[in-house]
């Protein structure tokens, strides 16, 4: 026999003692039986010894060595030992294994198509996505919606976190819980929130915790505050800085628009009691509280700049549904561009006196169609007669002149038999009584002295008063305007506050972040400038 051919009878024959042929398979090791009838080759290593198991041993060679292959067939399988995974060649190009187009990888997958290539479900099958076998997100196959920690979201996403926070999102600077299950304790003393449904949190300075921004033709708010149950709206601030003055709430409007009219306001409050019958207590619109033990306290600070007519700190009305007359009253400011006033309004101005034995009444105070300083004294009358020296005080601030002479009433007391008294020598430091007809009585005479101030001179005798605050300015009826109107008058004012005694600005307290910074700058210049030209150049002086 020729020795070439031996090996291969050889390998022939071992081969035969192993493997089982049956028509077109071909079974090895399978003891005795059929080799499995889907299988062309079937290798079972089940009944070797535990030592001598053993496997099939795909071809192996490197990267460049597989992609020379001449003309690969399509199916052929290699083990490329430069990568360290299996390949085969696809009639087109070579794959590695576990990287196809249709698979994905527990590794990360390459060269996916965003439009071809997607993670889900082909039918209406919800997705699950589990750890420790536990169903931890949901996509519903029917609605799209997106459930995490539950598996039936109601929502496009929803998600339930049980008793923890549900989601946390933050920056470096900044950051915020939605549905926030854990307390929150701020402020001293110390303020418990049981959880909130947005807890923002800006540990970083010039960082926004919140914003919310409505735009374009929005006609409803960019933010809306509800509750049913307490207040809407609960607004804290720690301040511990010495040199800041923040504000627990700031509004600010900007006005864009030229042509607006009506009331444009940056803070408003509405109070609404609905049709609930009863009075039980009092419906409040604003309320302005300050408690403090050890320093002053103001509970409610109106400021008003502008360059127009109005310029008013505050405004007040209480209007009656009966038909009776409303009473409003301007507070702290002038209405007509010049003269300064503190309070201008209907009704009366009065007093509550609470009285053992009269009860609660009322004083009203008496009102004058014009301006008065009014002083009251006593002087002793020597032999019919006496000089009484103005206050040096209010001979400073009051006119007096030919036009304008001292008004003076004069008393006796305890003198029944008294004559009568003539007051003479009026002038702007005093005025001399002397008893008529040489009359030489002694004792006291009460006087009254009626002068007119510095203080708005010039306004006139029932100047024009303002009307309702929410009276169109092109709708004023021509009936209710004042004869005697203050047009063309030389009105004096006296000048501002920091002007007359020179403050320093680091004295002024900013309010609403509008500090004057001296005379004749800023809006303090604009209202100066039309002051100075109504104040008279020939005022009479004392």
């Amino acid at each position: 026999m020729n020795t070439a051919v031996r090996p291969l009878i050889l390998s022939v024959l071992v081969m035969l003692l192993v493997a089982q042929v049956h028509a077109q398979n071909i079974g090895i090791n399978v003891n005795g039986a059929a080799p499995d009838a889907s299988a062309l080759l079937d290798v079972d290593a089940a009944g070797l010894a535990a030592n001598n198991k053993k496997g099939l041993l795909i071809p192996r060679m490197t990267s460049g060595q597989r992609t020379v292959i001449p003309t690969p067939a399509t199916g052929l399988l290699v083990y490329d030992t430069t990568t360290g995974t299996f390949w085969y060649f696809d009639g087109t190009q070579w794959v590695e294994m576990g990287t196809a187009s249709n698979d994905w990888a527990i590794l990360g997958n390459a060269n996916t198509n965003a439009t071809n290539n997607f993670l889900g479900t082909t039918n209406n099958v919800d997705l699950v996505v589990r750890t420790n076998n536990a169903a931890r997100m949901r996509v519903m196959g029917a609605t799209g919606r997106v459930g995490i920690g539950t598996a039936a979201p109601t929502t496009l996403l929803e998600v339930s976190s049980g008793a923890a926070d549900a989601i946390y999102g933050h920056s470096t600077n900044v950051g915020g819980y939605l549905g926030r299950e854990t307390n929150i304790t701020f402020g001293n003393p110390v303020q418990t929130v049981l959880g909130a449904g947005v807890y923002a949190s800006n540990p970083a300075a010039g960082y926004t915790s919140v914003y919310a921004q409505s735009t374009g033709g929005a006609t409803v708010a960019a933010n809306i505050n509800y509750s049913n149950v307490w207040m809407g709206q609960y607004t804290y601030v720690d301040n511990a800085s010495s040199t800041v003055n923040p504000s627990a709430s700031y509004n600010q409007l900007n006005v864009t628009n030229s042509a607006l009219g009506g009331f444009q306001i940056a803070l408003r409050g509405f109070m609404n009691r609905g049709t609930t019958a009863g009075n039980p207590g009092y419906s409040v619109g604003v309320q302005g509280l300050a408690n403090s033990s050890s320093q002053d306290a103001i509970g409610t600070f109106g400021l008003a700049y502008s360059n127009a007519n109005l310029r008013i700190g505050g405004y007040f009305e209480g209007n009656s549904y009966a038909g009776v007359n409303s009473g409003y009253a301007y507070v702290g400011g002038t209405t007509n561009g010049v003269t300064a006033v503190k309070i201008v309004g209907t009704g009366t101005v009065a007093e509550i006196v609470p009285t053992t034995d009269h009860g609660r009444i009322k004083l009203t105070c008496p009102e004058s169609p014009e301006y008065w300083y009014q002083d009251y004294g006593t002087v002793q009358l020597v032999n019919g007669r006496a000089h009484v020296e103005l206050d040096p005080i209010l001979a400073d601030i009051i006119v007096v002149d030919v036009q304008n002479p001292l008004r003076v009433f004069c008393t006796p007391v305890d003198m029944p038999w008294f004559n009568g008294a003539a007051v003479m020598n009026k002038s702007s430091t005093g005025f001399d009584i002397v008893e008529l007809n040489g009359g030489t009585h002694s004792g006291p005479i009460d006087y009254q002295v009626v002068a007119k101030p510095r203080t708005n001179f010039g306004e006139g005798r029932f100047p024009q008063a303002p009307g309702p605050a929410w009276l169109k300015k092109d709708a004023e009826p021509i009936a209710a305007k004042a004869a005697n109107q203050p047009t063309d008058r030389e009105i004096f004012t006296w000048p501002p506050d920091w002007e007359v005694y020179g403050y320093d600005v680091d004295a002024m307290t900013p309010v609403g972040g509008l500090v004057p910074a001296g005379p004749h700058k800023g809006l303090i210049k604009v209202a100066e400038g039309v002051f100075s030209e109504r104040i008279p150049a020939s005022l009479p002086q004392h």
